[in-house]
């Protein structure tokens, strides 16, 4: 009976459907949770198709097929049943793959053999979209009103933008301009709604119909809240205004742009085009806009006008503090400070007095004088102690004499920072200073009051790194009492940090990234979600009788999740993530939604919204992963794709779980994932390292899409990480310090630190890089302590 429902929920997984959907109440159960099996003709159909599936989300496209049609290959022998979800696996697999006649002839099949299936709709959708792909426009269009006739009302607004689209190339104009109007007041989530309504507003610019793109835009306004995003859409309305000649209109909306929005790009070009069609506009203003813009020559023209032109008592302390700032861009050292002494002396009790007197000592050291600015800020913490800039001041010139390579004035600053002002946040940043002065120097024993008094003084991160570096250097001088007190405090400051997997290593003795005996994939999912839902019971003080992880009504009713997972079924995927992301986080405080979102997702496949949602348990209890249930921890860190990991690894000699740590990072799962340089898929490997990672494994044909197949980005990532490792004769910290900014850096740092991991991240002179690593060794002690024996 057991075996029967892990099928059952497997294939609700596999087919998009719920696991309450299939009538009972089983524990929900991980496709990932059982091992890799060889498939053979006698193997039953129910297994096939679950091995199907994990193939296919391996994206391993042909073995996806030959399993679907081991399926159908067993003719009656199979059920009826199974030969329909291969038929239609087979169709989704060929469509993921871009193979869109395969598609076509899988799902016609399909939908001949079994037209009252209640997988025809989403079917017809799929074959919808290879039709376009193959830009067979009438037969897309015909599958896509058939869709909205089996399920009215649905995915109406996704359905008819797909139609409009298909009309368009049909050169349709009208029929599809109204196609694409209805599709916009159809339901679906803000964002897409918003985005759809501005490719509506192209398509009538493109046809040189200004009027009707404004009335789009202004229906995006109409519901429009980020500012940034206004801005935006304000001036392309603007502008679509002059065009249809609907002059005064667009000049009004211009100047509600440069007024709304003084801090925007588009109030600089508001600014323009109102000066061009001879507008006065207030000069305060137009040297506001200017200076956020970067234009700081006008900035300055436009403040000096307007300074010089009234009385002192009608000019803003604010204008002498973006005079100054402007003068400073432009390299007029004299005139920035004579502007900011303005305030100092004219606007003594103005709240830009203490602003004005750190823009002095900015002013001088970025002019080269890095005395005089330390001179500037000392005499501001010598004459005006009270003001709430002064920790401010205390804390650059710290950091100015410690630039200057005169640690003992350094460190005298940063404990009278301390001393005076103790709970601020530049007593704790002057205090690490300090202590990274001390060591310098090889004054171990200050370092060590410095770093203990930051971790009186600070919480979280700060608290871990300080205690952190408390226990190493009681361990240096042989006080192991004093180092397991402060390694164990450093753990449960930040239990997720950096600093805490440090601390944790080093108490028990281990290396960084070492390797547990044993490894652990699979678990008995049961007797795990009991321990998860009662201390979910206990934690948030739940009533609720009965297992907790099903949908509640009111997210199984949520429209957002509704059409998520019609389009999710549809194929639709990037669709239906947004539908999901916006459900997620409106509920990310609430721990029980959250915790059965992050098992449904699971379920659909949908790993990096199941992530965030587990993620939002987690923050909600207030612990650290290790202290929540394991189910619930595996779910934030979790092992999918775990067939072509596995893999991977044992091919290049990589440690799974590093594997692991590495993906979560880079990608967090999205298979989908790309970044600005180019970076694809699971591993994020750049476009020229990808094509020299294809000639060294000897891939012919090989295209950069391939790396959203995630057995592809898995091996790709693995074989580079292994050449780092290589290189660097199995060092992780260089290895992946190499991953991240290049073989060539990672060398230097290696050179200088002498392959030890403390001092290789303390020379490691990128903070992304450094991050990056610290990042991915924390994230690899959780994996461990969950999946290793």
């Amino acid at each position: 009976m057991t075996r029967i429902l892990t099928l059952l929920i497997g294939l609700c997984a596999l087919f998009a459907l719920p696991a309450s959907a299939a009538g009972a109440d089983p524990v929900p159960q991980n496709v990932w949770n059982w091992p890799e099996q060889e498939p053979t003709p006698q193997t039953p159909p129910d297994t096939l198709l679950l091995m199907a599936e994990r193939a296919a989300l391996n994206g391993q496209y042909e073995q996806a097929v030959q399993l679907f049609q081991l399926v159908l290959d067993q003719g009656d022998a199979a059920p009826a049943e199974a030969r329909a979800q291969a038929t239609v696996g087979l169709g989704k697999a060929a469509l993921r793959e871009g193979l869109f006649i395969e598609a076509v002839n899988s799902l016609t099949a399909f939908l001949d053999q079994y037209p009252d299936d209640a997988r025809a709709a989403p079917a017809r959708f799929l074959r919808g979209d290879a039709y376009l792909g193959l830009s067979l426009w009438d037969q897309a269009i015909a599958d896509f009103r058939a869709y909205m006739n089996l399920k009215p009302g649905l995915l109406d607004s996704y359905a008819l933008e797909r139609i409009a689209d298909a009309q368009l190339a049909l050169g349709q104009l009208e029929t599809a301009l109204a196609s694409y109007n209805e599709a916009a007041s159809a339901s679906r989530s803000l964002i897409p709604q918003v985005a759809l309504r501005e490719r509506v507003a192209q398509v009538y610019l493109a046809n040189n119909r200004p009027a009707e793109a404004v009335a789009q835009y202004d229906a995006i306004l109409a519901v429009a809240q980020n500012l940034a995003y206004r801005a935006g859409i304000e001036l392309l309305a603007a502008r679509a205004e002059a065009d249809a000649g609907l002059i005064e209109p667009g000049l009004a909306r211009m100047e509600r742009i440069f007024t709304t929005y003084p801090n925007r790009p588009e109030a600089y070009f508001a600014m323009q085009a109102l000066e061009a069609a001879g507008r006065t506009l207030d000069g305060y203003a137009r040297g506001v806009v200017a200076f956020n813009y970067g234009d700081y020559p006008l900035a300055v023209e436009a403040l000096t006008a307007y300074s010089t032109s009234r009385a002192l008592s009608e000019v803003p302390a604010q204008l002498h503090l973006l005079l100054g700032r402007a003068y400073r861009e432009i390299g007029n050292t004299q005139a920035a400070l004579t502007a900011f002494q303005t305030i100092v002396e004219q606007y003594p009790t103005d709240e830009l007095f203490g602003d004005a007197l750190l823009e002095q000592g900015r002013t001088l050291f970025q002019g080269g004088d890095t005395l005089a600015a330390i001179d500037a800020y000392l005499r501001i913490a010598n004459t005006y102690d009270y003001l709430t800039q002064t920790p401010e001041a205390l804390y650059r010139a710290g950091f100015l004499y410690a630039s200057l390579d005169r640690p003992t004035e350094a460190r005298g600053v940063f404990e009278r920072l301390a001393g005076n002002y103790p709970n601020t946040a530049q007593a704790v940043d002057g205090l690490m200073l300090a202590a990274s002065e001390a060591l310098k120097a090889g004054d171990t024993a200050a370092a060590e009051r410095y770093f203990s008094e930051v971790a009186a003084k600070a919480a979280g991160e700060d608290r871990a790194q300080a205690l952190l570096q408390v226990g190493r250097m009681a361990i240096a001088r042989g006080d192991q009492q004093i180092a397991g007190q402060a390694l164990s405090q450093a753990a449960a400051a930040a239990p997720d940090s950096y600093f805490a997997a440090r601390a944790r290593d080093i108490s028990a003795n281990l290396a960084p990234f070492a390797a547990p005996p044993t490894l652990n994939w699979f678990s008995d999912d049961s007797a795990a979600v009991a321990e998860a839902e009662s201390w979910l019971r206990s934690t948030f003080a739940l009533t609720q009788e009965g297992a907790l992880w099903p949908l509640s009504p009111t997210l199984a009713e949520d429209p957002r999740l509704v059409r998520g997972q019609a389009l999710w079924d549809a194929g639709a995927h990037d669709e239906s993530r947004t539908e999901f992301d916006d459900l997620i986080s409106s509920y990310e405080t609430d721990p029980l939604a959250s915790y059965q979102l992050a098992i449904y997702f699971r379920g659909l496949g949908a790993y990096q919204d199941s992530i965030v949602a587990a993620a939002n348990v987690i923050r909600a209890a207030n612990v650290g992963t290790l202290d929540a249930p394991r189910f619930i921890a595996r779910m934030r860190y979790p092992a999918y794709y775990l067939d072509a990991v596995l893999a991977a690894a044992s091919r290049f000699g990589v440690d799974p779980l590093l594997m692991f740590s590495l993906i979560r990072h880079e990608s967090l799962f999205d298979t989908y994932a790309t970044a600005a340089a180019g970076e694809k898929g699971l591993t994020q490997v750049i476009p020229p390292t990808a094509d020299y990672i294809a000639s060294k494994l000897g891939l012919t044909g090989f295209n950069h899409n391939l790396l959203f197949r995630p057995s592809v980005s898995v091996e790709f990532g693995a074989y580079y990480l292994s050449e780092q490792l290589n290189g660097f004769d199995g060092n992780v910290t260089a290895a992946l310090a190499g991953y991240n900014a290049g073989p060539g850096r990672a060398i230097e740092w290696m050179n200088l630190s002498g392959g030890d991991h403390d001092q290789f991240l303390t020379a490691i002179s990128i903070d992304s890089t450094r991050t990056y690593v610290q990042r991915i060794y924390s994230f690899y002690n959780i994996y461990r302590a969950l999946y290793g024996g």
